[in-house]
């Protein structure tokens, strides 16, 4: 995952953008939110970030780590 880290702020409306050259199951812990990816093909992740803390970023179906998303309070 480019970049490893992603920092936001409390209240920010967050949108990732994901492309991956292998199929995977992109999860973001914390937030309890999951898109599937298609190899090649990008997709969005939208939502708000209500929550503050440091929360890991996995490949769910291999359970490999790609990141972090840091939330920072306002």
């Amino acid at each position: 995952m480019t970049p490893n880290e992603i920092t936001v702020r409390e209240g920010d409306r967050v949108r990732l953008r994901i492309t991956s050259d292998a199929p995977l199951e992109f999860h973001l812990h914390g937030y309890d939110l999951a898109k599937e990816v298609e190899a090649g093909e990008p997709a969005e992740l939208p939502f708000d970030a209500t929550i503050t803390g440091r929360f890991d970023i996995e490949n769910e179906q291999t359970h490999e780590g790609l990141g972090a998303l840091l939330v920072q309070p306002r």
